[in-house]
């Protein structure tokens, strides 16, 4: 949008060059004109990017069957954080209702949604759930909860710091302007947070790397810590632990642009009008988790967490006599759990507070292992 752009270049005139998250914030979040915050993100097969909920209803299906034995343990709430437009929570919710409904009553359901925009797709497309739903700006302004906190593809889309390692120093990228275009500049680092995270990993970034850190995890996770009385906190997204997401493999870092289901690196064209992410360090989501309470269960790849649900879906279908269901789940379930389509793309994380999952994902294979070697 010509507008965001103007916005952009302006505040960069009057302040100086902004820092990388800073452009990010603008423009995904910009009030008005941000690509999240003003309700035009293009979400699904026509759009620019789908997700897991888009791709297939059995998303939500399968996650309704892991809230139904992670509720025995911890309580009946269930938080979304960033709810798209709606469709994991339809998905979810239906399938409660039909194969579960005294549980269903017992739901609470909250979506945690900051972008005006989306609340507002969100409200329209469920509107048929009345006020089972409940929305809250912020984690903050949440009661206390007892039961599940879920993202899917949010934290990716957290505004993130970029900083490149020049011989022995650690620079960060900023925004600036040159003949009133947009350009990269490096300049010192704007925060001793991007230090602390790097030391916090133990790592040192091979030379001439550039690559990305999520400062604001830190304050997302504490702030979780805070509301959940007792349950699990399930993050599932693109991405890896530090070892391999700061590698020598990767020099260039995992930053990208979504347009139209293509990708690419042109950060500073299409201001608003595309997707900004970066893929997830899940070793410092762990460690934060630490910090906030959390006890680090499980971390595997999305096909191999929702394989485990397969049987508890099927008795689930059984015991409503819907065995045609099982057939028709086919294509759907091939989506979400072959490892070469988003059952290996994505990853899953599941931390709890005050409980423990047991033995219910004890088959899946589990590499926690990975996110904490030499930390």
């Amino acid at each position: 949008m010509g507008e965001l752009l103007e916005i952009v270049k302006e505040e960069i005139s009057s302040k100086g060059m902004i820092t990388f998250e800073r452009y990010v914030e603008l423009a995904l979040y910009h009030p008005l004109y941000g690509y999240y915050s003003s309700g035009n993100a293009a979400i699904g097969r026509a759009g620019d990017f789908y997700t897991s909920s888009q791709a297939t209803g059995m998303y939500g299906r399968l996650m309704a069957e892991v809230y139904v034995k992670l509720s025995d343990i911890s309580g009946p709430d269930f938080v979304e954080m960033g709810a798209g437009e709606g469709a994991f929570a339809g998905d979810f919710l239906h399938s409660l209702a039909r194969f579960y409904p005294e549980i269903y009553e017992k739901c609470r359901y909250f979506i945690v949604e900051a972008a005006p925009g989306m609340a507002e797709r969100q409200k329209t497309a469920l509107s048929g759930f009345g006020d089972k739903i409940v929305w809250a700006e912020n984690i903050e302004a949440l009661p206390e909860v007892e039961g599940v906190f879920f993202s899917n593809e949010l934290v990716d889309a957290l505004p993130f710091h970029r900083v490149r390692q020049e011989r022995e120093i650690l620079s960060e990228i900023y925004v600036g302007l040159e003949g009133g275009k947009l350009v990269e500049k490096t300049g010192v680092l704007s925060t001793p947070g991007l230090a602390m995270h790097f030391n916090r990993l133990m790592l040192i970034l091979p030379e001439g790397m550039t690559t990305e850190a999520n400062l604001r995890v830190s304050g997302w996770m504490d702030a979780i810590g805070k509301r959940l009385k007792k349950g699990f906190v399930i993050t599932v997204d693109y991405g890896y632990p530090a070892s391999e997401y700061y590698a020598a493999s990767r020099p260039r870092g995992t930053a990208l642009c979504h347009y139209r289901h293509s990708v690419n690196e042109d950060f500073f064209e299409r201001v608003g009008e595309q997707d900004i992410t970066a893929h997830v360090d899940f070793t410092t989501l762990g460690l934060l988790g630490q910090r906030a309470g959390l006890e680090t269960e499980l971390f595997s790849e999305q096909g191999r967490f929702l394989s485990e649900t397969l049987p508890w879906f099927e008795e689930s279908i059984r015991r409503a006599g819907a065995e045609g269901e099982l057939v028709r789940a086919g294509q759907g379930l091939k989506t979400l759990l072959h490892p070469e389509w988003l059952g290996g793309v994505f990853k899953a994380l599941l931390q709890s507070k005050g409980c423990s999952s047991g033995g219910l994902f004890a088959r899946v294979k589990n590499r926690a292992g990975e996110l904490f070697p030499d930390v």
